[in-house]
C-alpha cells in the first residue's frame, strides 16, 4: 500500500496516535491530509485537521506554510472556498501558540464574511483553549460583527468569550 492509502486507511481507522506518528515522520503526509480538508466526511475532515497541527508542531517551516496557504485560501482572490481549512488552522493554533500568532488577528479580521464567521468563531476558540491570551485582543472586533439574533452565531461567540476570557482590548 502506498503512502496516500496509509493515510486514508489510519484517517478512517481513526487511529489519531498511528497518523500522528506518520506525519512526524514523513513529512510528504501533509499534501493528501490537505486535500482530505475538503472531504463530504465530517468526521474524516476533523481527523485531517487534526493530523495537520501534529504535522505543523513536528515540523515548523511546513506549519508555517500550511498556515500561509490556508489563510490564502480564505482570500476571495483565491477563487476556493477555505472554510474547511479553518479547523487545520486552529489545530495548529492548539499545538504550537506561537506559530499561529501572526495569524490570529488576519484570520478574525475576516469575520465579516456571513460564509466564514461560524467557522472563525469555532477555530479561534479551539486555539482559545491552548492560549486564551492569543484571542482576547480580537474579541471586540469580532463583536462587532456577530448577528445575536441568530442562535448558532451567538452560541459559538459566547463559547469563545468563556474559553478567551473575554474581551482583552490591550
Amino acid at each position: 500500500m502506498g503512502l496516500k492509502g496509509e493515510v486514508m486507511e489510519l484517517l478512517r481507522a481513526g487511529d489519531e496516535q498511528e497518523l500522528g506518528g506518520l506525519v512526524s515522520r514523513e513529512p510528504r503526509v501533509t499534501r493528501y491530509l490537505l486535500g482530505r480538508l475538503w472531504d463530504p466526511d465530517e468526521v474524516l475532515r476533523q481527523r485531517a485537521a487534526r493530523a495537520l497541527g501534529v504535522a505543523a508542531a513536528s515540523h515548523r517551516a511546513i506549519g508555517a506554510d500550511l498556515l500561509r496557504r490556508l489563510m490564502w485560501d480564505l482570500n476571495d482572490e483565491s477563487a476556493t472556498n477555505g472554510r474547511y481549512g479553518i479547523p487545520a488552522i486552529a489545530e495548529i493554533g492548539v499545538r504550537d501558540p506561537e506559530l499561529v500568532r501572526p495569524f490570529v488577528a488576519p484570520l478574525a479580521s475576516m469575520v465579516w464574511d456571513d460564509g466564514l464567521r461560524v467557522e472563525i468563531i469555532r477555530g479561534l476558540a479551539r486555539i482559545a483553549q491552548a492560549s486564551p491570551e492569543l484571542i482576547g485582543p480580537v474579541c471586540g472586533g469580532i463583536a462587532d460583527h456577530v448577528d445575536f439574533a441568530d442562535e448558532v452565531e451567538r452560541s459559538a461567540f459566547a463559547d469563545l468569550l468563556e474559553v478567551s476570557g473575554g474581551f482583552d482590548e490591550s
